[in-house]
């Protein structure tokens, strides 16, 4: 095992720094919503509003991620959410910040997250070696779900009880900073020349490669389908467990530590995945984490006792990386250099653009029945797309010694592999 070259670490601090202000954001933001309305739409709005972008410009990222300098692209993105916010924070001091307002900017970062997630998932594997991806990915996504969860969601209970404004401004500044860390990177990161193509064409290509690819299209469908039950499930538990009215009852400050668990669980998860991964396989590896990850989330169902939900939130963020390793280090194994930010692009629009449609299903559903309905749903969806579309995840696929070459063209949906 080779040791992390120098510049992986310049990336790793820059995309800490990110993922900070992405947990102040991400859990502030609805927390400051709950004090203008309660209304299950208006709440799993928020997060459909975010994941928005996925479905509008992620194909558009992708061919810019295979056509200009992947630095400029991540420094930009860095700095225009750290425009949004300080905007935003600046009408919370002034007392103009309204739901309207909320949405806006919401949306905007999420543009920069779809800038900035596929460039950077583009940019690691010419960074560092074949074999040291999944330690590579598992530092990365362990320090994500640190910094949104175990520090970022607690510190944003607080600052939203002290000062709202505090909880856009602060994720700004982090922002900036950010930027300032990746301008430190070399510039010879940069994507292959290629012929000149229009960007349709370059879209096309991406889509093609990953349709025709059975295990591709298969992890992509699957997680678009796991990622639309969770945005669903996780766009209303915030009713589910903060409020005098809620079931579980609990402050906002305890809404922040739940989350806190879900990172110690993710980070966990993080420093297992690779040996994980070694010793049963990245095929049993992700299917066992899926249907664990599905399972424990039957918990509010028949439980609102802090405990068992608490112990939810741990084992759901444990398996939930250990999917998102393997997955994520086996597209980048298996894609060419070339094409891997609009395969990254056109797998993601799938993945993430669900989410905006699971946060709007979940809200409809919660609305006109119950949270408990919404939940019973989601874990339904999940296991269902589980069993339909296993099969062409293969141990072969998956592995370390998959090459961009590799083409499982005897594997198709359905049948045994």
């Amino acid at each position: 095992m080779s040791t992390l070259p120098g510049p992986f670490h310049r990336l790793f601090a820059a995309s800490t720094t990110a993922n900070l202000a992405d947990g102040l954001v991400l859990v502030g933001v609805p927390l400051l919503a709950l004090r203008s309305t309660r209304e299950p739409m208006l709440i799993s709005g928020i997060q459909a509003v975010f994941t928005l972008p996925w479905l509008l410009f992620a194909l558009q990222a992708g061919a810019l991620a295979d056509r200009r300098g992947r630095k400029g692209l991540l420094i930009s993105a860095a700095t225009l959410r750290a425009a949004v916010l300080a905007l935003a924070g600046a009408a919370a001091l002034t007392g103009n910040l309204t739901l309207a307002a909320i949405y806006l900017a919401v949306f905007i970062l999420g543009f920069g997250e779809v800038l900035f997630d596929t460039t950077s998932q583009s940019l690691l594997p010419a960074m560092v070696a074949r074999e040291d991806l999944g330690r590579a990915n598992g530092r990365l996504i362990g320090a994500q779900t640190v910094m949104n969860n175990f520090v970022g969601a607690p510190l944003a209970g607080v600052l939203v009880g002290v000062a709202g404004a505090a909880v856009l401004l602060g994720p700004a500044a982090l922002y900036l900073a950010a930027a300032l860390l990746l301008a430190r990177l070399p510039q010879r990161y940069q994507p292959e020349a290629r012929p000149p193509a229009t960007m349709r064409a370059d879209i096309a290509e991406g889509l093609e490669h990953l349709l025709h690819h059975p295990t591709l299209r298969s992890l992509g469908l699957l997680g678009a389908v796991l990622n639309l039950a969770n945005a669903a499930y996780f766009g209303v538990i915030v009713l589910f467990v903060v409020g005098e009215g809620s079931p579980m009852g609990l402050p906002e400050v305890a809404f922040g530590g739940l989350a806190a668990i879900l990172a110690a669980g993710s980070v966990t998860g993080s420093l297992l995945a690779a040996k994980v991964e070694a010793r049963f396989g990245p095929r049993r590896t992700l299917l066992a984490g899926t249907a664990g990850s599905s399972l424990v989330m039957v918990t509010p169902l028949v439980t609102t006792a802090v405990a068992p939900i608490a112990a939810m939130a741990f084992l759901l963020g444990l398996a939930s990386v250990l999917v998102n390793v393997v997955a994520v280090s086996s597209r980048q194994r298996i894609v060419p250099g070339a094409l891997l930010g609009r395969v990254n692009a056109s797998f993601r629009l799938l993945v993430m653009g669900a989410m905006p449609v699971g946060a709007a299903v979940g809200g409809v559903i919660a609305s006109a029945t119950s949270l408990h309905a919404t939940f019973a749903t989601a874990v339904a969806l999940q296991l269902l797309a589980l069993v339909a579309l296993h099969r062409p995840i293969t141990d072969a696929a998956l592995g370390a010694d998959a090459t961009p070459e590799h083409r499982p063209a005897t594997t198709s949906v359905g049948t045994t592999p």
